[in-house]
Parts: structure tokens; C-alpha cells; sequence
């Protein structure tokens, strides 16, 4: 078996290349993500959330954290296919009803 089609995410580290950033992660086998996106611009931000994870085959897996911020991120991660397919919710004072915002994202995904 490749480590590509590892059973599981939770101790791993991965990157994530999304069109305008990239995201550094590690999945802690507690459950816990750390995370580090720069930006195309070079900015940065990290965090560390609570990760809520489910396995949905040997190379499926979905996962979804909140931050601080209230930014809410769910993510299909295909570790056979190297894609993930992402959701972000976030705020926008701009919108009606709510004031949230969202949007997919395609990204690439490699273990490190």
C-alpha cells in the first residue's frame, strides 16, 4: 500500500494548494488540526482547531473545524486522487439574512 492511500488522515501532515494560498496541516491523532496558510501575497495565518472527522473510505474523508473567527471550513479530502473539494462559510456584513458568505474551493493535496 502507498502512503498516498494511508487509512487515515489523524497523525499525518499534509499540504494543501488551494488557487490563491496554501495550507500547511497536521491532523493530530487527537483530533486536534494545526494549520498554516500563507496567502499568494506571502501573508500568513495559523491556527489550531478542533477537528471533527470522519472516514468515509480508505481514501475518502471528510472533515470540518470552526475558528476562532467563526470561518467554518468542511473539506472532502480524496488522499487517491490528491483533490480536495472544500467549503468555506464565513462573515459578510454585505449579504442578507445572516451576513454569511460562502463558496467551494478546489484544491491539491500531498502528504508530507
Amino acid at each position: 500500500m502507498s502512503l498516498l492511500n494511508t487509512s487515515s488522515l489523524l497523525g499525518r501532515e499534509a499540504i494543501i494548494d488551494f488557487p490563491d494560498s496554501q495550507a500547511e496541516v497536521h491532523y493530530s491523532p487527537q483530533g486536534v488540526l494545526f494549520w498554516k496558510v500563507t496567502d499568494c501575497k506571502g501573508s500568513t495565518s495559523e491556527g489550531r482547531e478542533r477537528l471533527s472527522y470522519l472516514q468515509l473510505s480508505d481514501t475518502l474523508h471528510f472533515l470540518n473545524w470552526i475558528e476562532k473567527s467563526g470561518f467554518t471550513v468542511s473539506q472532502v479530502v480524496d488522499t487517491a486522487r490528491g483533490t480536495v473539494k472544500a467549503f468555506w462559510s464565513y462573515t459578510d456584513e454585505k449579504t442578507n439574512g445572516a451576513q454569511r458568505a460562502s463558496m467551494f474551493v478546489d484544491g491539491r493535496f500531498r502528504f508530507r
